[in-house]
C-alpha cells in the first residue's frame, strides 16, 4: 500500500498499524530494510522534503515526523524512537546511528518570529537544522530546540530543554540543559 502512494520500501518492513501518510509529488519518503513501525505513526513529507528511515530504524506508536520546506530528515541505522515523540522539521534533521529516544521527546527546527510591530501569527518562522550524533540517548520529554548539535554519545536527561550544542559524551540535564557529567 505504501508503494502505491510513492513510498520506497525495503525488505522485511514491519508495520503493526497502518501509518498516517501525507506526501506530495515534490517530496520523497524512503523506508529501508528491517524498519519497524511499532504502532500507528504519522509520516509527512511536503514542499520538496526528503524523509529517510535507514536500516533497522524503530518507531514506537504515535511518533509524528513532519518534513517540509525542502528539509532533509534522516534517521540513521538502528535509531530507536520512543512513543509519542514529535519531529517538526522545517529544516534538516539528522538522527545518528544507534540513537535511543525515550517517549515524548520533541525535536523542533523552527521558532515563531516575535517582532513587536506585528501579530506573532502573521510573522512566519525562523528555521535552523538539528544534528543528533551517533549513540545519543534522550530521556523522556527531552526538548531539542532549533540549531542544536549533539556530539557522539551525548546523554540528555528527562524533561531537559536543550538550547545549545554539546560535545561528545557530555551528560546534560535541566532547563536549560547544562553539563552534569561525562560518559566514562
Amino acid at each position: 500500500m505504501l508503494r502505491l502512494r510513492g513510498v520506497e520500501v525495503g525488505r522485511n518492513f514491519t508495520a503493526r498499524a497502518l501509518p498516517i501518510l501525507v506526501k506530495d509529488g515534490s517530496s520523497k519518503i524512503s523506508i529501508q530494510d528491517d524498519v519497524i513501525l511499532k504502532g500507528q505513526v504519522d509520516l509527512r513529507a511536503t514542499k520538496g522534503a526528503v524523509l529517510v528511515l535507514k536500516n533497522g530504524v524503530r518507531l514506537d506508536k504515535e511518533v509524528r515526523i513532519v518534513a517540509t520546506n525542502k528539509a532533509k530528515v534522516t534517521f540513521d541505522e538502528n535509531a530507536d524512537i520512543g512513543c509519542n515523540s514529535i519531529f517538526n522539521c522545517g529544516s534538516d534533521v539528522h538522527v545518528g546511528r544507534h540513537v535511543l529516544m525515550a517517549g515524548f521527546c520533541y525535536i523542533q527546527t523552527s521558532n515563531h518570529k516575535i517582532a513587536r510591530d506585528a501579530i506573532i501569527q502573521s510573522q512566519g518562522y525562523t528555521h535552523h537544522s538539528i544534528y543528533i550524533g551517533d549513540d545519543c540517548w534522550l530521556g523522556g520529554g527531552a526538548f531539542i530546540l532549533p540549531g542544536v548539535k549533539l556530539g557522539t554519545g551525548v546523554v540528555v536527561g528527562a524533561n531537559s530543554v536543550v538550547n545549545k550544542n554539546f560535545l561528545d559524551f557530555n551528560i546534560v540535564a535541566g532547563s536549560p540543559a547544562k553539563i552534569i557529567g561525562t560518559r566514562l
